[in-house]
């Protein structure tokens, strides 16, 4: 079996301690665009891909999720993807959050999406007449099989487990407007619980559902979305403050989802 991991901001060495075998592959290019360097590496029996979504110098994302889209980064990883041949794919997203018992990550709790909204600036993918999936739905983007995987997986690292998530999808590079979050929060009471708001995951999602990949995501609040807690930090020094702390429930996470697989 072969695993691929999506790494988002803050994690693109953090697995490489659980690999052996490890090989570095350059960056790369194929009908959609540039595939940023990215690694494999054995667990056990496992085959492991480690695919960076945005990389990072000097303490900077190389490719923002503005420029994602507009490079078709998104297209040209998935891609990559098939054509490595993985079997299912698990993201990582550093997320805002709409509800205030959702705790940041860094006090040991994720969430586990289930369900999709789209909002503000939200993009379009697809691969066309290449896809296996001409026109899948955005509500079976999220595997449910890997879904209880997370699930079982944070719980056995003794962290806090927020199931049944709604990802609501916003285009990047900027934090959404307080007026953004307020519009949000009531066209979607309805559907609480544990509602968080990103600027990636979704494009993934809608893309490996084309391709017929199995796929779920953990997502780490970083901070509680604008507007939500007055005077609150909503900037990308305090995402990397709270994914630096998170990092090594995530490492475990992953360390626990590689033996799940294993079974």
């Amino acid at each position: 079996m072969k695993i691929a991991f999506l790494l988002g901001s803050g994690l693109s060495t953090a697995f490489d301690k659980l690999l052996l075998d490890i090989r570095y592959h350059k960056e790369t290019h194929n009908s959609y665009g540039r595939v940023l360097p990215y690694k494999t590496g054995t667990y056990q029996n496992l085959d492991v891909l480690l695919l960076p979504r945005h990389g990072e110098k000097d303490g900077k994302p190389i490719r923002s999720p503005a420029e994602l889209i507009q490079e078709k980064g998104y297209e040209a990883n998935v891609l990559r993807l098939y054509e490595e041949g993985v079997d299912l794919v698990y993201g990582f997203s550093a997320v805002g959050a709409l509800d205030l018992d959702i705790p940041i990550a860094d006090k040991h709790a994720f969430v586990v999406p289930a369900r999709v909204f789209r909002g503000f600036a939200a993009s379009r993918h697809s691969f066309g007449n290449k896809s296996k999936n001409v026109h899948s739905s955005l509500d079976d983007i999220f595997d449910l099989g890997l879904q209880k995987k997370i699930g079982l997986a944070i719980r056995e690292t003794g962290c806090m487990a927020l199931e049944n998530g709604l990802y609501i999808y916003n285009g990047g590079d900027c934090f959404e407007s307080s007026d953004e979050i307020a519009v949000l929060d009531e066209l979607t009471q309805r559907r609480k619980p544990y509602r968080v708001v990103g600027m990636t995951t979704v494009p993934e999602g809608m893309l490996l559902s084309q391709m017929k990949i199995p796929f779920a995501a953990i997502c780490s609040n970083v901070n509680y979305a604008n507007g939500i807690v007055p005077g609150a930090i909503v900037d990308h020094e305090e995402t990397k403050r709270v994914m630096a702390i998170a990092k090594k429930d995530i490492v475990q996470i992953v360390e626990h989802l590689l033996n799940l697989s294993t079974t």
